[in-house]
Parts: C-alpha cells; sequence; structure tokens
C-alpha cells in the first residue's frame, strides 16, 4: 500500500497528481474534475493506493501546464523478483524546456501561425508538423547539452536504462552511439526482447533498454527532437575514459523499433464479453488551435459509456498532420498492430499522421477515466474525451 500526502504550497493555484500508468482506483487518479476535485491552496491531500504492478512509470501534474514547468517526476516499482539481470539499473528521464511562460506559449499558438495557410488549403493536405513548440532547450534528467549527465560503468558490464519521455510536447529519437538497445519492456509491461539501432518515443510513452558497453570509452545517449531542432544527452562512461559528449547530431540509420516488433511475453487475449465498439477521429484545426475527437472539444463532450466486463475496442483516426501519443487512464489496451494473441499491452499509443491504430481493452475498473492526446497543449486546446463505467 503506497500512501502520499500531497500539500499544495502554491499560493494561488490549485493542483493535482495523476501517477502515470498505474492500475489504481478512479477516486486517486488524480485528473480534477473527471475523478475527483483539484487541491486547492493551502490544503493537503492523501493518495493511497495498492500497488498492483511493477515496472517504469511517472508522476505528473494533470493540472493545466505546471507539467511544462518541472511538476514530474519517475516512479519505478521494483518487482522482487523480476528475472532481467543486470549491474546497473539507471532511469533516463526526457524533457523539454521554455524559458517563457508555457500560458503565453499556448496564447500564441491560439493567435494563430505566424505565416497564414494558403488559400483553399487544407489540413489533410498539409505536410507532417513535427512540432507546436520552439523550445529553448531539451533535458536529458534535468540537464542541457553544457553540462550534461554522465553515468560510469566497466566494459562489458549491462545497464538497464528505464527511459521515460516526460516532454510537453516533444518526440524524441533516441540512440547511443556504437551500441544496440535491447528492448525489454514497454510502458512497465515486459515484452519478448527485441534489439534496434535506434527508438522513437510519443510524449508519456517509457521503455527499458538494456545495454552492454562495448568496451573503453565515452558513449553519448543521444535523444533528438523530431524536427531537429535540438537534443538532450547523457555520456556512459568508463572509469579510464574522459568523458567526451557528443554533440553532433547523429543520423537514424538501421533498424528502428515499431509496435509490430514488440510482443507480450504470454498471450495476451482478452477474456469474452459484450464487444462495445468506438470510432474516433482525432481532429484539428492549427489556424484555430482547437484539438478534438469526433469534432468535440473537451470538456463540453459527451460521455463515452461502457459496462463492466466490456471488451472495449477503438479505431483511431487521425485526421492531423501532426503525432498524437493517446493516453488511457486506469487501464492497460492491446495494441493491435499483428502480434496475434501476443499483441502487447501498453497505456499510450502513438497514432500517426493520416494513420489509423486499433486497440481494445476490458472494463474492469469502474468510474470515470479520461483518454487524451499527451501532447500538453492538444490537451489544453480540447483533444480528450472521458470513459464513462454505466451503473
Amino acid at each position: 500500500m503506497l500512501r502520499i500526502e500531497v500539500e499544495n504550497k502554491l499560493p494561488d493555484e490549485p493542483t493535482s497528481i495523476h501517477w502515470h500508468g498505474l492500475l489504481l482506483r478512479a477516486g486517486m487518479d488524480g485528473v480534477p474534475d473527471v475523478s475527483g476535485f483539484p487541491i486547492a491552496p493551502k490544503q493537503v491531500f492523501v493518495y493511497e493506493y495498492p500497488l498492483l504492478q511493477s515496472g517504469t512509470y511517472w508522476y505528473h501534474s494533470h493540472w493545466q501546464l505546471p507539467e511544462q514547468i518541472g511538476m514530474a517526476g519517475p516512479f519505478v516499482i521494483e518487482a522482487s523478483d523480476d528475472p532481467l539481470r543486470v549491474d546497473h539499473d539507471v532511469v533516463i528521464m526526457l524533457g523539454d524546456w521554455l524559458y517563457r511562460s508555457p500560458y503565453a506559449a499556448l496564447t500564441a499558438l491560439k493567435k494563430g501561425p505566424a505565416k497564414p495557410m494558403a488559400a483553399g488549403a487544407k489540413m489533410a493536405d498539409m505536410k507532417p508538423d513535427l512540432a507546436d513548440i520552439e523550445y529553448d532547450a531539451f533535458l536529458l534528467n534535468g540537464r542541457g547539452t553544457r553540462d550534461p549527465w554522465t553515468y560510469q560503468a566497466r566494459p562489458g558490464e549491462r545497464i538497464w536504462l528505464r527511459i521515460i519521455n516526460a516532454a510537453a510536447s516533444t518526440y524524441f529519437r533516441l540512440r547511443l552511439d556504437g551500441h544496440p538497445l535491447a528492448i525489454t519492456h514497454a510502458d512497465g509491461l515486459a515484452v519478448e526482447p527485441v534489439t534496434v539501432d535506434y527508438l522513437q518515443m510519443g510524449m508519456a510513452e517509457t521503455y527499458d533498454v538494456v545495454v552492454t558497453l562495448s568496451g573503453s570509452g565515452s558513449y553519448t545517449l543521444h535523444a533528438v527532437a523530431v524536427d531537429g531542432s535540438g537534443q538532450a544527452i547523457g555520456v556512459l562512461h568508463t572509469p579510464e575514459a574522459a568523458v567526451k559528449p557528443n554533440l553532433a547530431m547523429p543520423t537514424f540509420e538501421g533498424r528502428a523499433l515499431s509496435y509490430g516488433d514488440l510482443r507480450a511475453v504470454a498471450p495476451t487475449a482478452l477474456p469474452p464479453g459484450p464487444a462495445r465498439p468506438f470510432t474516433l477521429a482525432l481532429q484539428g484545426d492549427m489556424a484555430k488551435y482547437v484539438w478534438t475527437i469526433n469534432g468535440q472539444v473537451y470538456p463540453k463532450t459527451d460521455p463515452l459509456v461502457i459496462r463492466q466486463g466490456d471488451r472495449v475496442q477503438i479505431e483511431l483516426r487521425n485526421e492531423t498532420s501532426m503525432w498524437h501519443p493517446m493516453h488511457l487512464h486506469g487501464h492497460f489496451f492491446r495494441v493491435l498492430q499483428g502480434a496475434g494473441e501476443r499483441a502487447p499491452f501498453k497505456h499510450t499509443v502513438n497514432v500517426a499522421p493520416r494513420e489509423t491504430v486499433r486497440i481494445e481493452f476490458t472494463a474492469d475498473n469502474p468510474g470515470r477515466w479520461i483518454f487524451h492526446c499527451h501532447n500538453l497543449y492538444h490537451l489544453e486546446a480540447g483533444m480528450a474525451r472521458v470513459f464513462e463505467y454505466e451503473a
């Protein structure tokens, strides 16, 4: 049983904390006006729930925009009998940083693009938009490129990197100079190990990666913003080697991780239950900066009604030119991308521009649960719906 007292010391602003990826009852989920109330200034709220899982997760504010300015952290639950044997266990937390107010950034987005859209142009005709925000820095464990995070290990040692994309609105491509990445977990849950040269992570996803240092030296871990505007770095090095950060932008050649590569370690077929299908269109208007699901702007949305025991089937159709990392609270879902009975369970799935992704989950945790884009600015601009259990 975990018990956390949260005291709001902000002078004039409510707050909340969401325990990202954890299975808990709705009242502990930390989403104001969905599963509870915000914590008022000078008030204390006690989060208390049993730990039902192990793995790499994180926590963050679910009130407006404080997540962008640092109200987030890693949350690692170690298994007492984890079969993975390593020499080092390290958290890698990625972020993006603004020196201006995120509220000012959102206001600027709502004023429309600096260059007007050509007459007659449609969202579906546009090339993919890779970023909403122009960031001042990208961070790895809170550090920028001038003073990067470093970690020391010996040649031949195995290092478990628990990688969390805690950025507000940045996709990252990751690779480690001179080393392949052995993916062992996705969103906290074990998968059949798969080795790749690099991986792309959406906001709110976590991947656990094992690397074996190939020899004496200094090796830079690159997390490059997908629009190429910058990178965060860290350095793994051996004791006898000088730390030499490689600030050059890496190339991304070789094998990339795809959802089709992920296989659960055991069959994940859902128990029988009445099918409850939904088709959810992810839509947006960059000029007005409004993001919707089936044309509805959160919080003025109709509930998505489900019943206990339903097999909820969701088709996510991205009709926009941006990626959307869609996160479901209170449940894991199967990502139906060709893995058959070994389809992996995740809590966040990236939906690429103008593509369709199908997921399914069992309705086994009653309450009201938000389902939203984890681009913080898309959420604030309306891209969310609420699954509501019928009484």
